[in-house]
């Protein structure tokens, strides 16, 4: 056998194989990693926006300022940040929600989208 048809018959058989082994990859190790790097992503921003240490410090009046006064705008000021913080990590976290749904979803779509083709070509 040639040098030529071994390379082809390996490369196709390559082909072949990792076609077949995508959707255990996509499901399996893909969709792993996909996580790994959500919760990742999730932590980094929670880390980020630093909500627990705003919790923490919700009672404890900003700029020396602990007449009554400093202390009711202390505290209305950073629950307003605790609220704007916590929705923009809720936000995140529905954003990373739907990619991971999307990740699930692209080769079931690509797949039925590939039959609608077919079926109607014939």
């Amino acid at each position: 056998m040639s040098l030529l048809l071994q390379t082809l018959r390996t490369v196709l058989l390559n082909v072949v194989a990792d076609f077949f082994y995508f959707p255990i990859w996509w499901y399996a190790g893909g969709l792993k990693k996909q996580l790994t790097g959500i919760l990742g992503s999730f932590l980094a921003r929670q880390d980020a926006l630093a909500l627990d240490i705003w919790i923490k410090n919700i009672a404890t009046p900003m700029y020396g300022q602990y007449d009554i006064q400093g202390r009711i705008i202390s505290f209305i000021m950073r629950l307003a940040q605790i609220i704007g913080r916590l929705f923009i990590l809720i936000v995140w976290g529905v954003l990373l929600v739907a990619w991971l749904i999307v990740w699930v979803l692209i080769p079931v779509s690509v797949a039925y989208f590939v039959f609608i083709q077919i079926r109607l070509m014939v």
